[in-house]
């Protein structure tokens, strides 16, 4: 039902992500259209509209490193997902705000490290990305012991939670998404962001150590969002990881009202984790991309072959 069945014909506009023209070779960006696009040729600090907040810089580490596929080019991000460190987001902006109203289409590629890889089995914690308001300045995505109240708003994220539990299982796909503050509910003091969210969760794992295409597609006429993940192998065909597909109801959140205007990193603090981090792990991205649309063929943006079944 939300298999996409078009093909954005601009979508070859994308490769310049990938470095195709010697002058954009020389950028960490670039505008794709009314999209964004990031990759990591040179240090992402060099832009002049990077995107920080809180404590974002303390988890990154450019890497002038090597392509790890066939279309990939030089430069990668580390970044350390550790539930214990002080929140931040890392990203650039949309040339426009895109509501909730606005199909489109958002993508990353990255790897999973799985060296230092540890997620508690008693902890809950996901590895995210996404897109959000720039004006909605909270960081407080979990709440905590004290305070149940998230103050995020208006952000949406792909995120992957590792933890494998005896209790409830797991890893878990499980995106999320946060509607503007819904003061008019009677739990808002108590709850804050949660108020207004929605989510999916599918239970699967990810393979580590793997070049891996994740996926946002944000499709209103279909009441939907749809999130995925597919790997890349044998020279740059995308293979779906299979059971990798997790879906959000748009109609499930009680005010069904957003607008996002940035994309990138969102690393959040766990605020009910203790000494040992609910997830100590590390993600090398190598590009962010969001474009208006429903995009089909997203191994365009690799300069792959079409996907392939195993």
């Amino acid at each position: 039902m939300f298999v996409g069945r078009r093909l954005i014909a601009s979508l070859t506009a994308v490769l310049a992500l990938a470095g195709a023209t010697a002058g954009l070779a020389q950028e960490t960006s670039t505008l794709v259209n009314e999209g964004a696009g990031l990759s990591f040729q040179r240090d992402p600090l060099s832009r002049a509209d990077i995107l920080i907040e809180g404590e974002a810089l303390e988890r990154l580490t450019w890497q002038d490193d090597r392509p790890v596929f066939p279309a990939d080019r030089p430069g990668s991000l580390s970044v350390l997902y550790d539930a214990r460190l002080q929140p931040g987001r890392f990203g650039i902006p949309l040339p426009a705000p895109w509501s909730q109203d606005d199909t489109f289409t958002a993508a990353a590629v990255l790897v999973i490290e799985g060296e230092g890889f540890d997620a508690d089995p008693n902890g809950f914690f996901g590895i995210s990305w996404g897109l959000w308001n720039t004006g909605e300045p909270g960081l407080d995505r979990t709440g905590d012991f004290t305070d149940f109240a998230a103050d995020t708003f208006q952000v949406m994220e792909w995120a992957w939670f590792p933890n494998v539990s005896p209790y409830f299982g797991g890893p878990f796909l499980s995106p999320a998404l946060f509607g503007e503050a819904n003061e008019a509910d009677p739990a808002f003091p108590f709850l804050g962001g949660f108020s207004n969210f929605a989510f999916g969760s599918t239970q699967v794992s990810l393979p580590l150590d793997e070049p891996l295409l994740a996926i946002i597609k944000h499709l209103p006429d279909a009441d939907a969002m749809v999130f995925s993940v597919s790997r890349i192998v044998n020279g740059g065909h995308l293979i779906p990881v299979a059971g990798a597909m997790s879906v959000i109801d748009l109609n499930t959140l009680p005010v069904r009202n957003y607008v996002v205007n940035a994309l990138g990193l969102t690393l959040w603090q766990d605020g009910f984790t203790g000494e040992t981090p609910s997830v100590d792990v590390t993600v090398t991205y190598h590009h962010l991309v969001a474009l208006p649309g429903e995009v089909d063929r997203l191994e365009a943006l690799l300069h792959v072959p079409p996907a392939v079944q195993p």
